[in-house]
């Protein structure tokens, strides 16, 4: 059993095992203290720990001392100094996931060679979210060197498309109410914790190995979306209209006549625009709630929701690139197929034509923006088309990998078991 081990252990191990101990708690206090709290994606990455800890089904006795531990850490860490409730909020639930992570490693150390395994397989994805979390958001920012200037008109143009600009049109409402405008920052900052949630979840009580299925699904996205930036290199509308955002659109009558050109954004603005791995992920994260319980798949379907509402009214990203993300979805969902998978032959008809959707809205945006000018009609045509093409194909799909497991006498849970396995 865990942390029984001592008794029976020589001492020469049980000074080896304090020192392991010593030094692994050394390294968290000195992440604790290095780590940028003002930032909340890393802070909510590192709370998902907590997740992970508390999926392990703790006993009573160690939760209170990860509890005391977790407040301990609140000695070294550097608070941001802010009024910000989520910023200060994700610096809390940190405190926690270090306590979590603290929790699980010294859980290796001193138990049994079955509690052990059960430990890594809660640590291992754990740590690797956070780190995914980490590399991404500096990779995502090496754009802004290779490219100064944007295509945002390009975007805002073919927004202006439909009629009206869908980011400045939520931005308003966002203003407008603050409840709306509190659950869209909280939506939009937190995704690392409800990453960290699903991949938690679908891990088995008491598996003995760490799932990659999760982990990989999210950096694939990552990889993907990091080389379609480059295709239409673009930031979002707060970044070019600034404080004019979200009040003062360009009159509908002027996008014609607009000028197309590539123009100077700030360089701290990140382009990572089209397509939305924001929405993407969420997306990703959604399909695969499928076995797990009802009240996280409504969880899930409401989050999808206002992720669509935050990402635009916060001015991040223009309608398109969520249009963009859906089938960019559909191909990292079908190249990964976590858990059992289908006939290889659906799995790339699937992601070739979610590769190419994905492309075909890039080639428009960067070629053929004034096109969308025609009428309304012929963007909402393709958004529709989309949308509908992707939510059939995926359907298909999974409907493929289901049948596949009724064949094998396979249920829900044996699959997410598999997940985990492979």
């Amino acid at each position: 059993m865990a942390w029984e081990t001592w008794k029976t252990s020589s001492p020469e191990r049980k000074l080896l095992w304090i020192t392991g101990s010593a030094i692994w708690f050394g390294l968290l206090l000195l992440a604790a203290r290095a780590m940028d709290l003002n930032e909340p994606y890393l802070p909510f990455a590192i709370a998902g720990g907590l997740i992970f800890y508390l999926r392990s089904v703790p006993k009573i006795q160690e939760q209170i001392c990860w509890v005391l531990l977790s407040c301990g850490f609140a000695l070294v860490a550097r608070f941001p100094h802010t009024h910000d409730w989520i910023v200060a909020g994700s610096s809390v639930l940190a405190l926690f996931g270090f306590g979590a992570f603290l929790m699980l490693g010294w859980r290796w150390m001193w138990s049994e060679q079955l509690v052990r395994r059960q430990a890594v397989a809660m640590l291992a994805p754990a740590a690797s979210l956070v780190f995914f979390v980490f590399s991404a958001q500096r990779a995502l920012s090496l754009a802004n060197v290779f490219y100064p200037k944007t295509y945002d008109l390009y975007l805002y143009v073919v927004d202006g498309s439909l009629g009206f600009q869908p980011s400045f049109l939520l931005g308003k409402a966002m203003a407008a109410a603050y409840a709306f405008r509190v659950a869209s920052a909280l939506t939009y900052l937190s995704l690392p914790f409800v990453m960290a949630l699903v991949y938690a979840l679908r891990l088995p009580k008491g598996t003995e190995r760490p799932s990659w299925d999760v982990i990989t699904l999210l950096m694939l996205a990552g990889l993907g979306g990091w080389a379609l930036y480059n295709v239409v290199p673009a930031t979002g509308p707060i970044y070019v209209f600034g404080p004019s955002f979200p009040f003062q659109a360009l009159p509908s009558r002027v996008l014609p006549k607009l000028f197309l050109e590539q123009i100077p954004v700030t360089g701290d603005a990140p382009r990572n625009a089209i397509p939305s791995l924001h929405l993407a992920w969420v997306l990703l994260l959604y399909w695969n709630t499928k076995g797990l319980s009802r009240s996280l798949q409504i969880f899930l379907a409401a989050y999808l929701a206002l992720t669509v509402a935050s990402t635009l009214g916060t001015g991040e990203h223009y309608f398109v690139d969520l249009v963009a993300g859906v089938p960019f979805a559909l191909f990292v969902q079908a190249v990964v197929s976590p858990g059992r998978k289908p006939a290889f032959s659906r799995r790339a008809i699937a992601a070739g034509a979610g590769l190419a959707l994905t492309l075909g809205w890039l080639l428009l945006v960067r070629f053929a923006a004034k096109a969308m000018l025609v009428s309304p009609i012929l963007p909402w045509s393709l958004v529709i088309a989309t949308i509908a093409g992707v939510w059939m194909i995926n359907s298909w799909f999974a409907s493929a990998a289901s049948s596949s497991l009724q064949s094998n006498n396979v249920t829900p849970a044996q699959t997410l078991a598999l997940g985990a396995h492979g």
